[in-house]
């Protein structure tokens, strides 16, 4: 099961069975639909000039640029919940040199390499050398930035509102159903980062075949969804940089299948 790759998302389908859910369709929410963050406008062009990972294997390294990235994240999206009239409250961001025991609370899978967890606002990533033994400072860059991405939608309540429309595990198609609002989210969390990234991205010592190759390597992780589909709301929001474009809720089902 893909849910199993995502913990932060298998703790809030826990809840929303205890909660019993009401199974709207998303588009019929406006916390989905028609947030407040698809009217603030393209995220401005600012600064974000990375410290490159130069070494492999090097934690205290890798913990200084996750740490960096998260700081020009809290301090653009600070500003796009302004525009937005929405409360905004950082993430508590974990960087870690192995696996803790507990996530979300949920025991963490040795095969997870990061989280987010909406229950507690936290960001966890690993550190350890899955991520680093070929340190690849963009993936990290990116990384972070779609973690960041679903904390934006628990601020926006957009986590509220994908849990209220999940269906009864009762109804037919239960399966399919919850996957496909699992890939709308993590699609969106994606563009979401994407957007920030080309915001920053003029500052960075990139090209677009660096863009190019992050996103042909976060496009082989398939619990998203499938390979054209990933790449395109990367580079939807990459293109644009406009929130208003990463409406994953309003997309035909084969745009995020």
């Amino acid at each position: 099961m893909r849910r199993a790759l995502i913990p932060g998302l298998v703790s809030a389908l826990a809840l929303a069975g205890l909660a019993s859910p009401a199974g709207a369709h998303p588009q019929s929410d406006p916390l989905l639909a028609e947030n407040a963050l698809y009217s603030t406008g393209p995220i401005p062009r600012s600064s974000c000039a990375e410290k490159p990972v130069k070494r492999r294997n090097h934690y205290p390294t890798a913990k200084a640029y996750v740490t960096f990235v998260a700081a020009c994240l809290d301090r653009v999206w600070a500003k796009q919940f302004a525009k937005a009239k929405l409360p905004f409250r950082k993430p508590k961001l974990q960087l870690l040199a192995k696996n803790p025991v507990w996530h979300c609370d949920l025991k963490w899978d040795k095969c997870w390499t990061s989280s987010y967890c909406g229950d507690h606002r936290t960001i966890t990533v690993v550190l350890d050398r899955r991520l680093l033994r070929d340190p690849d400072d963009l993936s990290l860059f990116t990384l972070t930035a779609a973690l960041y991405g679903q904390h934006v939608q628990r601020l926006a309540g957009i986590e509220k509102a994908w849990v209220r429309a999940l269906p009864d595990p009762a109804d037919l198609g239960y399966e399919e159903d919850v996957d496909d609002i699992i890939r709308r989210v993590l699609l969106q969390a994606e563009c979401f980062g994407a957007a920030f990234t080309s915001s920053v991205y003029g500052s960075m010592p990139r090209d677009r075949a660096d863009w190019a190759a992050v996103v042909r390597k976060r496009a082989k992780e398939r619990h998203m969804g499938g390979a054209e589909n990933i790449t395109y709301w990367m580079n939807q929001g990459f293109a644009s940089r406009d929130l208003q474009d990463c409406n994953t809720w309003r997309a035909e089902n084969w745009r995020v299948a």
